[in-house]
Order: C-alpha cells, then structure tokens, then sequence
C-alpha cells in the first residue's frame, strides 16, 4: 500500500509539472495574467539594450505598459547616462512577454551607473515579485584567448631599418585585474624576435578592453610603455599599429580562429 501510494504521489507531482509549462518552456500559471520583470536585476552593455517584462499567463486582448524610470534608486541620470527609447509597449493578446528598449552610453557603461525601473498599466494586475529591476551599466569584453600574429614593418631606433618580412607566432591575452582588462603574453607580437633576436618578448604589458576602445597601458620589462594606434577590424583579423616610448614600432595582424573580432575601436 506504501509502495503504490509512493507511486501515486510521483505521477501527480510530474502531471502537475508538465501541466505547467507549455511545449515551449514559457513559464504558465493559471489564473490572472499578473504583470512582472522577467528578472529584478540585469546587466546592460553600452549601446541599445532591450528590457524583457511579462506576465504569469498569457493576456486576452491588447494592453498598454509603460517603463517609468525612479532617479531617486539611480546613480545613471536620464538624458544624461541613457535614453529610453520605447517606452511604451503594447503586449498583444495571446502573447506573454514584451520589452521595453533604453540606450546606454559608454561613459556611462565605463563608470558602471544603474537605473532603476518600474511599470504602469491600467488593465493589468500586478504579481506579488519583480515589480521592480535594476540595470547595472557596464561593458562586456571578450578578448581572452591565444592568437596567431603576422608583423611586419617593425622598427628600432638602435639600428633604424624598418623590416619588412614578416614575423609570426602566437599571443595570448589571459584576463587580469578585471574583466575587461587582460596580460598581453608578449606586447611587441615578434617585434622584439625580430629586432633583436634569440627569444625576447615585451613583457609586463596590459590590455583594456573598454566599450570596444582597447588600449596599451603599464610598462614592459626595460621601463618603457606600449601605445596601439590604427585600429582596423576585418572579419576574424584584426590589424593594428604599436609602438613604445622608446621608439620602438610595428603593425600586427590578429587572426581569430573561432569567428570575428568585434568592432573593435
């Protein structure tokens, strides 16, 4: 009797589960159709980002829902930091999600501002969570991993000869102090191989990644620092210019072998 009474209970918290979602892995409640934020907090890059909102059940007819900004929860300042660009949705019946869309500068993105939002409806009831979301601001970089360089045209000022015949290899950025900024495995990319021989790399020398602006920065193992200049992204390559305070320079290109770099700069 226990054991068929165990069994019972199996069969009708897995019919209760499958009667809750529907083919598609929407999220379904029978009853009201309560409006909520698909999340209380998220994270948006620089540029248009699109604000998910919903309800607990599919809607009958046509509603309008309008994003209301609270500057008194915010450190981003409207107009200032970000736009909202649609404000107003219209959530069309049978449907269960809608979105909002708002425009992040960099600056904004650089400094990690948030905004705080609510919402208003007039036909809708509310669900008893996510009433309320904060967006954090910030920029999404991606750039860790091992490339294959080609230099050319490199240059010291020891021997004042550009060379021309290429230099390759590979280079590998592993992230650092934060997530959008990386150690540079060797900042010269064969530069240094090439003007001066045997193995020497330019060492202790960081990238950061911010909005899709990169930059060189701190110094290399002789005292000098490292500047990057003429950026151009072409696909699964991307060329650049360096040079150091020394005098030293040279133009690399970076091949991605699991797709394209972004719009890098």
């Amino acid at each position: 009797m226990k054991k068929f009474l165990n069994y019972f209970l199996l069969a009708s918290i897995v019919t209760m589960f499958v009667a809750s979602c529907k083919p598609d892995d929407e999220p379904f409640f029978e009853g009201d159709s309560l409006l909520l934020f698909e999340s209380p907090e998220v994270s948006a890059a620089d540029g248009d980002y699109a604000l998910a909102y919903g309800v607990t059940n599919a809607v009958d007819g046509d509603h309008n829902v309008s994003l209301v900004f609270n500057q008194s929860k915010s450190t981003a300042v409207l107009g200032t930091d970000f736009t909202i660009v649609k404000g107003s949705d219209v959530l069309k019946g049978g449907t269960a999600r809608g979105d909002f869309k708002i425009n992040v500068t960099q600056a904004a993105a650089v400094a990690k501002k948030n905004a705080v939002f609510t919402m208003t409806n007039s036909t809708l009831g509310k669900a008893t969570f996510n009433q309320e979301v904060l967006v954090n601001f910030a920029c999404s970089s991606n750039l860790a991993g091992t490339y294959a360089y080609s230099t050319v045209n490199y240059f010291t000022p020891d021997t004042g000869v550009i060379g021309t015949v290429p230099v390759t290899g590979s280079v590998t950025f592993t992230v650092s102090a934060s997530s959008n900024e990386y150690t540079v495995s060797d900042a010269s990319f064969g530069g240094y191989r090439a003007l001066y021989g045997g193995t020497t790399t330019a060492t202790g020398v960081r990238m950061r990644d911010l909005c899709n602006k990169i930059s060189l920065f701190g110094t290399n193992q002789y005292g000098d620092t490292h500047a990057i200049s003429n950026v151009v992204v072409n696909g699964n390559k991307l060329t650049f210019r360096w040079s150091t305070s020394y005098g030293e320079y040279g133009t690399t290109t970076l091949t991605k072998s699991n797709g394209n770099w972004p719009a890098l700069n």
